[in-house]
């Protein structure tokens, strides 16, 4: 497994496909914003927003360095395509029965993944003391965590703010399910949350051991040292 470093080469198809990411999230963005109906607006621009968020590292990088790795920011921009543009905007969530819980999986998996890549650094740079089991661990609460804030951002947004802002944005409510109750739905995201945080823990732990075999660990590590602060950039 390894990661992009401005030092090192980096496979050409990597490339490309964070080229075509990019565009196609780029051009996707601005024709939901322009032409779309309603609420579908808000998906567009928050999916612009959010290119713009992964971009802003290297933008703001006095060499215009890639600083995030290309697996973390392909990543990223497949949750933008899946949740904004084929989940929000085409509607996938409705036409799809479980689509939400595929993205309750998906996403606390990917975040977990990155967690534990972000933990094993510390740990090699040795700001943290414990195994990867406990990492692991720590992570999938980490996750669940997450899961919950986002359970009650989405409560706040539909019972309080919503009702406010749905005559000029009218995005729908982001909760409820037409099978199950409230209470059901939300519970059952919440261990879906739960079972993409272990998969994710479990995916990076297995990655970690790969690289250390492999001796690979290395070529990964430090660009998370560098994104976490334990070590400075290159000139």
């Amino acid at each position: 497994m390894s990661f992009f470093d401005p030092r090192t080469r980096v496979s050409p198809w990597k490339k490309n496909l964070l080229k075509v990411m990019r565009l196609t999230i780029l051009v996707l963005g601005i024709l939901i914003v322009v032409f779309g109906v309603g609420g579908t607006k808000v998906f567009g621009l928050m999916a612009l927003l959010g290119l713009g968020l992964i971009y802003l590292p290297t933008l703001t990088n006095k060499n215009h360095l890639q600083v995030i790795p290309v697996e973390i920011e392909i990543l990223f921009l497949l949750v933008l395509v899946f949740e904004y543009v084929l989940g929000n905007t085409f509607g996938l969530y409705g036409l799809i029965p479980h689509y939400d819980k595929f993205m309750h999986f998906a996403v606390p998996l990917i975040v977990a993944l990155i967690g534990m890549m972000f933990m094993y650094t510390a740990y090699v740079y040795g700001k943290i003391k414990t195994s990867l089991k406990i990492m692991a661990f720590l992570i999938v609460l980490i996750t669940i965590g997450i899961g919950g804030i986002l359970e009650m951002v989405e409560y706040t947004y539909d019972t309080i703010l919503y009702q406010h802002i749905e005559h000029f944005l009218p995005t729908g409510l982001t909760q409820g399910s037409p099978t199950m109750s409230p209470l059901d739905d939300t519970m059952i995201d919440l261990f879906t949350d739960a079972l993409g945080g272990i998969a994710g823990a479990i995916i990076g732990i297995l990655l970690i051991k790969r690289a250390q075999k492999k001796g690979q660990c290395s070529e990964w590590v430090d660009e998370f040292a560098e994104i976490e602060g334990f070590k400075k950039n290159k000139k």
